[in-house]
This record gives C-alpha cells, structure tokens and sequence, in this order.
C-alpha cells in the first residue's frame, strides 16, 4: 500500500483529504512543516501533498527542503484558487502537480496517482540507465531437468514471500537470472530490480553506492546522489557475490536487514526502506563463517530460504536444450547460415564439464557461429581442443595408482557423479546408474560416500 504524506494547517482539509485517500493509500497528516519533516525522516513516504501556505513555514521553501533531501519524492501542491503565481514558482522549484481548492475528488486522486507513478517510471528509468550493459543479458530459463526443475519450484515459492533469499551457485550458472525471476514473479514484480555487483565495486565506494550520499559529504561530492536502495524503492536489490562484501558494509547491510533503515553518507537522517533484499554466492558462505571471514548474524539473515542452483555438469539433460536456445540467438545476430549442430558434437558437449557453467557454453556457442558462419553445421571438428582431449580417465595415470585403486577411483567417480546429478536421492542416482539401490548402497558403503553430501549441492 502506499503511504500519502498530507501536509495541510488546516484540520478541515486534511480530514477531507484522508477521507478521499484513506481507502486506497495509507494516509499521515501533519499541521505544519516541523511536523511533516519528522515524518519523513522516519519512514518512507511515496507522495506529498503540501498546501502552499502554512504558518510555520512557507510552503514553497519547504518544497525546496523536500525537493534536496529527497528528490525522487513527488511533490503535489495545494493552493488556492487565488495563489496561481505561488502555483507557477512551485513547478519551477520541481513540483509534481498541483490542486485546488476547493479539489475535485477524482481529479485530485488522479493527480496524486499519476505523480506516484511519474516517479516510478523516472526511477526505472534510473536503474536501467545505472545497469552494466550486458553484464549478464536476461535470457529465457531454459532447462527441464529434475535438478533444475527443483530449483526453479522453489524459487517460485519463494517468489511469493518477502523472505530474503540466498541463491547459491558456482559462477557462471546464471544466479543473477534466478534473481531476476524470482522478482518477476513477486508481488513486486512492477517495482525496479536493482542489482549490486559486490566484487566490482570497490570497498571505498560500496557505502555511497548503496545508501547514497549528500552533498558536500565528500571531496567531489558536487550534488545529493541516490544509492542503489533509493533507486530500488519498494522492489527488489539483489546482491550478487554478497561473500566479497567488506566486513565494515557487512555491517551496515545486516542493519538494513534488522531495522529496514539507512543513513545517506554525509547524513544525519534516518531513512527507512522498504526493499526486498535477495543475495547470490558461488563461495562456501558456512566455511567463510567459520573462518571469521563473514558474519554468521549476516549469514542467518540472507539465508532465509536458501535456492541451490546446480552446476551445468550436474544437468546434461539441459545441454541440447540450452544450445539449441544459444543457437537461435547467435544465428540471428551474427548473420550465420547455421541450423543445426551435428549429434556427435552434441555428445562432445555433454560429456564435457564445463568449469564455467551455462556462461562457458554460451560463449563457445558463440564463438562457433562467428567462425563458422557459413557453416549449415557444427561438426565436431570445429569444437576447441580441450572438448577432445578431455577424458573421464584423466586423474588415473598409470604408475600412480594399483589396479585395484584405478578401479574404485573410477567408480567412485560414476558414483559421485550420479548422486550429483540426482541431488543426493539415492533411487534416481541407481537409475543413472542402471543399477539397483541396494547395490549402489553397498558400493557408498565399500567407497565411504555419504549421500548427505550431495543433497541439493
């Protein structure tokens, strides 16, 4: 719902002003400017209406104070019909609309709507012009199998709530996408989906960049800038590698998660937020903990719900399907003649396994069309080397292990693959397998596999 800031001295027109608004927003009314300004600095307010005569203070130089400290707040005038002059220096001061008295109850509803969603629209805007271009494209989701198929149930659970959720995923599996879905289908889902990439702002840099600073707050600091938080409103921030976050923004962040309030830099007023907080990790978030390196309150807190994100090589059944999906979209803008990629290429590409996930196979489906353009087909010769010199039997070199060692290493390996691949479900690892559960339970007894260990890893 929300939240309409009435700014009015006389307690007639701001009852009539609740009155019209109450069903719809969350209304507060404040008598004067010392009141209104208390207000603000304590919660998040979406719009203003502020009467353009007061006794406390002029309206048009509390415009002024609104419109420094908080410049995406829209600002609608209430004026007399007599006060057109004072109307026309509002709008020059940055003032979203304005009413008159006596007001129209729809016309002044529509107004305050139209300014709300004027602000909205700026701040998309904002963000979309603030984002990396093609740091990571939104690409469809793309997969069927039952380790991702798991995934993305889960994070369509989650997308219903306002849990914090951690996303974990080696790199290049496609966690920002995740993010972005689960967004997609939140109840936020119109709001701004503002994301932080924490290993690639600096340490120096990460608390402007997130809360925002006033101006003069420091050497360079020329106006009042919006942090990613501001841009964010009440739609969603998304922290990308949260496990490179310096322990002193650390800090800061779990104050955000605790109070839902913030301090600009250079600042002395609390600002409340009301952004919906989702964080990513490839590293061991539990092993960071341990070592000191990360804050085990943090770590409770981001981890709400937890959404693990399988690596690519624990869903070759995806494979076709994701190279398929590259294939179509390289072909168009690369211009390239190809259409289809031969089969015994496409085993080459399962049986790989693929260290940098779905962004490796992208890029190398890529790279294919740009080279082989004229090409109707990706035959197998055009793969790079390490697609043909890579072997299931590399780690046994002869002479490092006995015979009998070479062969339990190897089914160790068969072994541990298939419970990856079936998330730790023992049923589904002997069908991989093609075998039966109580040989393979007897094979994890010989070898000493836990199946714990690959439950949703």
């Amino acid at each position: 719902m929300k939240h309409l800031l009435i700014v009015d001295d006389e307690h007639g027109a701001r009852q009539s002003l609740k009155a019209v608004f109450k069903p719809e927003y969350r209304v507060s009314l404040a008598s004067g400017a010392r009141e209104a300004a208390a207000l603000l600095a304590a919660e998040r307010v979406d719009a203003v209406l502020l009467d353009v005569i007061m006794p406390d203070k002029d309206g048009i130089e509390f415009l002024r104070e609104i419109r420094s400290r908080y410049p995406d707040l829209p600002v609608v005038m209430i004026s007399a019909a007599s006060s057109v002059r004072r109307v026309v220096e509002a709008m020059r001061e940055g003032a979203s609309d304005y009413v008159s008295k006596p007001f129209d109850v729809d016309e002044v509803r529509f107004i305050v709507k139209r300014a709300i969603e004027n602000s909205r629209l700026q701040r998309h805007l904002e963000v979309l012009e603030s984002q990396v271009a093609g740091a990571f494209p939104l690409e469809e989701v793309v997969g069927s199998s039952p380790a991702f198929l798991n995934t993305l149930t889960d994070a369509r659970k989650a997308a219903a709530t306002d849990a914090t959720i951690l996303i974990i995923g080696e790199s290049g599996t496609g966690k920002e996408l995740i993010a972005r879905l689960i967004h997609s289908l939140s109840p936020r889902h119109e709001e701004p989906f503002v994301p932080v990439h924490c290993a690639a702002i600096p340490d120096t840099l990460m608390e402007s960049e997130l809360f925002g600073h006033e101006k003069g707050a420091f050497t360079g600091a020329q106006q009042r800038k919006p942090g990613r938080f501001d841009l964010a409103g009440s739609g969603t921030i998304f922290f990308d590698e949260v496990g490179e976050m310096s322990p002193s923004t650390q800090v800061k962040l779990l104050r955000v998660l605790q109070e839902r309030e913030f301090m600009r830099v250079g600042g002395t007023n609390i600002v409340r937020t009301n952004a919906r907080i989702l964080a990513a990790t490839a590293r061991n978030l539990r092993e960071m903990v341990k070592e000191g390196t990360f804050r085990d309150d943090l770590y409770y807190r981001l981890s709400v719900v937890p959404v693990f994100l399988p690596p690519l090589r624990e869903r070759p059944e995806d494979i076709p399907l994701l190279v398929n999906h590259f294939l179509e979209q390289f072909r168009h803008s690369t211009g390239a003649a190809t259409r289809e990629v031969a089969p015994e290429t496409l085993e080459l590409l399962r049986k790989y396994p693929w260290p940098g996930n779905i962004r490796e196979l992208r890029n190398i489906i890529e790279r294919l069309l740009v080279l082989h353009h004229e090409e109707a087909v990706i035959r197998p010769e055009f793969l790079p080397e390490e697609f043909h010199t890579h072997d299931l039997f590399g780690p046994l070199k002869a002479g490092t292990f006995t015979l009998e060692e070479a062969v339990n290493e190897f089914e160790r390996q068969l072994v541990e693959d298939a419970l990856r691949r079936a998330g730790g479900v023992q049923t589904r690892a002997a069908e991989i397998l093609g075998t039966t559960r109580r040989i393979l339970r007897y094979r994890m007894e010989k070898l000493n596999i836990s199946p714990e260990t690959y439950k949703n890893s």
